[in-house]
């Protein structure tokens, strides 16, 4: 099972844009819960502490951050969500 977890930082940031993008992160985030290898389709971040994987979405990123609780459970906390040319400052 996978959970995915919003920063308060990444809420604020995910509310600011726009409805159309919002709906395609959203839909690819439920597309991964059902995903058997999750894993494999998050690109992994290096020197990005405390980022470690990353979610490509058209031209917006999804910044994660990988933390197991059990071996069925894995968690995924959204670090930061916006447009490619802002998300990696």
């Amino acid at each position: 099972m996978v959970t995915f977890v919003f920063s308060q930082w990444a809420e604020k940031r995910f509310k600011k844009l726009h409805v159309v993008q919002q709906s395609r992160i959203v839909s690819k985030l439920k597309q991964l819960k059902t995903h058997p290898d999750i894993i494999s389709v998050l690109k992994p971040l290096h020197n990005f502490a405390p980022a470690t994987h990353r979610l490509r979405v058209g031209d917006y990123r999804v910044i994660l951050q990988l933390s197991h609780e059990s071996f069925s459970t894995i968690k995924l906390i959204i670090l930061d969500v916006g447009h490619r040319r802002d998300v990696y400052e």
